[in-house]
Formats: C-alpha cells, structure tokens, sequence
C-alpha cells in the first residue's frame, strides 16, 4: 500500500518540504511498528491502516524532542484500530492459505 508523503504532510498540517526526511523515517518507522504488533502493510489500499500510519507520525513527529517521558502519549482509538486491522490481516491470511 502506498501512503504518500503529500497525504501525511497534510494530515500532520505541514507545509513546505525542510521536514520531508524526516516524515518518510517516520512513515517507514509507524510502518514497521504496525508489522511488529501484527499488521502487516496491506497491498491494497486500506483507509484504517493509512489513518493509523498518519496518526502514528503526527504523534512522533509532534513529541520528537520530548524529553519529559520515554513514554509516548496515548493515540486516542490506536490500539482499536490495530486490534481491528490485525483481525482483518489474519483473516485474510487464512482464506488466502484455504482456511
């Protein structure tokens, strides 16, 4: 699934292109958050899944330098959303596998 750069930077409310570097880290670095807890990238495109890249880099992005908490703040809804497209990812894979 390809989630675009211009996608991202509009939900984050970003203009110009001095933070392009480092938004495709972060788009890649949600990406691969979402993988280890299960969902893998969907080849076809997936409003749930693009939310939960976008939410994950505005939060990231908005809390980079934060140096008050290792801790990320909580994402309202994230957690929903990644049990809800893990469900989905494992159900596909088993009618892909004849299940």
């Amino acid at each position: 699934m390809d989630i675009d750069l211009a996608a991202v930077k509009s939900y984050c409310r970003i203009d110009g292109d001095t933070e392009d570097e480092l938004l495709l880290t972060l788009m890649e670095a949600a990406k691969d958050y979402l993988d280890g807890a299960g969902v893998p990238e969907p080849e076809a495109d997936n409003p749930m899944y693009a939310l939960a890249v976008k939410a994950m880099v505005l939060e990231f992005f908005d809390h980079r330098g934060q140096t008050e908490s290792a801790q990320l703040s909580a994402i309202p809804g994230m957690s929903n959303l990644i049990v809800q497209l893990k469900l989905r990812a494992e159900a596909e894979r088993i009618v892909g596998d004849g299940g």
